[in-house]
């Protein structure tokens, strides 16, 4: 295990590729015109909208009708994405990102594990990798059977069709369990310790997340708990303590707090929190399955050793933080109803202050454990201390001021000057860091002991900027909070990059302005004031070592067969037909001398089971109109013209993929069809904004157990 490190954050992005970029920018596209035709067909329909219901935020996976209004700016759109123009970039940093990438990524066999907590890598073969893995998961799970897996979907499937939301809902996505390594414990090279990560996540998470949010904002506001969300509300607290001098700090973690959480203690929890805000039996339920939850290594799952009925809090899921914050606020009363509002938590951190005496504080250590103990829970704590450092601030009593604090060996990294980030980002970065430090920073003193090191990393980024500090005035801090609102403006996330020479935007609002004028039936719902452009970023050096990392461990098994036609030397794909994931071509010579018409279509079995389907719509006159291919093939047989078809395939992607919601198969035939017409003359453009076929079959509605 070598110990490597980049000299530069892992979040400057690089310059895509032409096919990258594109891609990217037909997903954001076909997105942004999915809403605008929903909008516009309940807006034209008002009838069609029917009876309202809670989705929880699940997006429906229809395809939207066609509105005849929006015909030509869809047809613009498409010709906008065909008309792209790129540019050549001379740029010193972007050449050593490419560089590294193809060195110290792409071109290497090994992995590139990071770090918990510093900015550091470590090369791991794989079978080194898989077993410092397999060692951690058996510390804490047992392989359970696939049976499992299959009871906890089919109670899902009867949740969501309870809330009538199983048409929108997924199974759980797979995802591989992985580990980060702790390279700031001590003795870790001898032994390496590391993180377990499970991202496999229930889907009905998201309902938990949306029914804990009211619960937890209810029971917080009503007990008045310091329940605190940032370092701004520490810092309220701790402003508000008077006469200072004369409290200590009382500093307590609770070890594995998302993991120690047992059912017993999320039920209590819940109990307490409906003496204050009503929950239902059914929002309990859906909180309690929301946490069942299995962790997958190698495609088989497995359950937490611990709990009998698969309980599992992770970290990550979609209600992890939430359900930190129910049982936190359930453990804070009951130290409130002891010792008052001095005590506060931010999940698994907890602060305090007391006037107690040395003795006093000590039997106040013991209360504490105990309260935690009673929950099946451990603290690590500390008191008499009149200097702490909690979160990203360093908290002194005798004082009374507050200052930036940076765990040691933890150099800041930022985003340097010359990423590939939209101009904005890249402008408001020092003025952000500026005014985080200056927020967090009692007064000038304390800011200027704490800038150098966020300078210098600055510098190292290529920025100019000085940091100074720019104390906040009461009505900044007062109005800086966000504001929830309804959503009344559709959003276009253009993919931004530098190699780009055609002004999206500009393009994008242009055609908004002329296809939607304000005579026209739909000005009303989409003009500038309702439809905004705000670029989004491609991928960054952490997505591209995450994807390197991935090919690696779950490397696909090429089948030793690639062809079973009875006669080889007739294979339409020349030994290939049984190909999977493809995207093919199919290219109609005639012999009239007129130019060779071509076809893109895509499969996610094997070609030869597509290529079957083709030909019987191209034997069968029945079928005549099934494709555009055989309704072009059909015109030549119904004129005598003789024919030819050959096939080949363009490119082999991987079909949708629940985890990523993402489809690359489907994005990269829209690909060939808008941005290499030459390659598919035959295709109709309409066939572009249309749902994946792949995905439905992920939906709890239509899986099969």
């Amino acid at each position: 295990m070598e110990s490597t490190r980049f000299d530069y954050s892992t979040k400057n992005i690089p310059l895509p590729s032409e096919s990258d970029y594109n891609r990217k920018l037909i997903e954001k596209t076909e997105h942004l015109c999915r809403r605008m035709r929903w909008k516009a067909h309940f807006y034209l329909n008002p009838d069609a909208n029917g009876k309202q219901r809670e989705t929880f935020g699940f997006n429906s996976k229809n395809t939207p009708p066609q509105v005849s209004a929006m015909l030509n700016f869809e047809k613009r759109l498409l010709s906008m994405i065909e008309n792209i123009k790129f540019k050549k970039v001379k740029c010193w940093f972007q050449r050593k990102l490419s560089s590294d990438i193809q060195t110290n990524i792409k071109k290497s066999s090994d992995l590139l594990i990071p770090a918990d907590k510093t900015s550091n890598f470590y090369k791991m073969d794989s079978t080194a990798y898989n077993g410092l893995l397999q060692k951690n998961i058996n510390k804490t799970y047992k392989k359970v059977s696939p049976n499992t897996t299959t009871s906890i979907e089919l109670e899902a499937k009867e949740i969501a069709k309870r809330l009538d939301l199983d048409d929108r809902v997924n199974t759980t996505a797979k995802r591989e369990a992985f580990i980060t390594l702790k390279d700031h414990k001590p003795n870790f090279v001898n032994n390496p310790t590391c993180r377990l990560i499970n991202p496999a996540k229930s889907e009905i998470g998201k309902i938990s997340k949306k029914i804990l949010d009211r619960v937890n904002s209810t029971i917080t506001n009503h007990l008045n708990l310091n329940q605190w969300k940032n370092t701004r509300a520490v810092l309220n607290w701790f402003n508000g303590i008077e006469h200072k001098e004369k409290f200590t700090f009382i500093a307590f973690d609770v070890v594995d707090f998302y993991p120690s959480i047992s059912v017993d203690l999320l039920s209590e929890a819940l109990q307490f929190a409906s003496n204050y805000v009503n929950i239902t039996d059914e929002e309990k339920h859906i909180i309690l399955h929301a946490k069942k939850s299995l962790l997958y290594n190698m495609g088989e799952p497995w359950g937490k050793k611990a709990s009998s009925d698969l309980f599992d809090v992770t970290m990550g899921s979609f209600d992890g933080a939430e359900s930190c914050e129910l049982v936190g606020a359930y453990l804070l009363h009951h130290i409130k109803e002891k010792y008052g509002y001095n005590f506060g938590l931010y999940r698994d951190d907890g602060l305090g202050v007391t006037q107690a005496s040395p003795r006093q504080a000590e039997q106040i250590k013991k209360d504490l454990c105990n309260i935690f103990g009673m929950h099946g829970l451990k603290i690590t704590i500390e008191a008499n201390k009149k200097i702490v450092n909690f979160l990203d601030v360093t908290l002194n009593l005798s004082s009374g001021k507050h200052m930036p604090y940076n765990k040691p060996n933890n150099i800041p990294l930022y985003v340097n000057k010359k990423s590939n980030h939209p101009p904005r980002i890249i402008d408001n970065i020092p003025q952000s860091i500026n005014r985080r430090l200056s927020e967090i920073s009692y007064d000038e003193e304390s800011f200027n002991k704490a800038a150098p090191t966020y300078q210098k990393a600055l510098n190292n980024s290529g920025y100019t900027h000085q940091l100074t500090f720019s104390p906040q005035t009461p009505s900044q801090a007062t109005c800086s909070g966000r504001k929830n609102r309804r959503r009344e403006i559709i959003w276009y996330n253009p993919p931004y990059s530098k190699n780009v020479a055609t002004n999206v935007g500009r393009a994008f609002l242009k055609i908004l302005d002329e296809e939607f004028p304000k005579e026209h039936v739909l000005h009303k719902i989409f003009n500038r004031n309702t439809v905004k452009i705000s670029y989004s970023c491609m991928s960054n050096l952490k997505q591209n070592i995450d994807g390197h990392n991935k090919s690696i461990l779950h490397k696909k098994i090429v089948p030793p067969k690639t062809c079973n036609c009875r006669k080889p030397a007739e294979c339409p794909m020349d030994g290939n037909c049984l190909k999977e994931s493809v995207i093919y071509q199919a290219t109609v010579t005639t012999e009239d001398n007129n130019p060779p018409q071509t076809y893109v279509g895509l499969t996610e079995n094997s070609f030869k089971t597509r290529y079957s389907n083709h030909k019987t719509s191209l034997c069968n006159s029945n079928k005549r109109f099934s494709t555009e291919l055989s309704k072009h093939i059909w015109h030549l047989r119904d004129n005598k013209v003789n024919f030819k078809v050959t096939w080949k395939i363009l490119k082999q992607a991987a079909p949708y993929n629940p985890a990523s919601n993402r489809c690359n198969l489907c994005l990269w035939e829209k690909y060939f069809i808008i941005c290499k017409p030459e390659l598919a003359s035959l295709n109709k453009r309409n066939e572009l904004i249309t749902s994946c076929r792949h995905a439905n079959k992920f939906l709890l509605k239509n899986a099969k157990f």
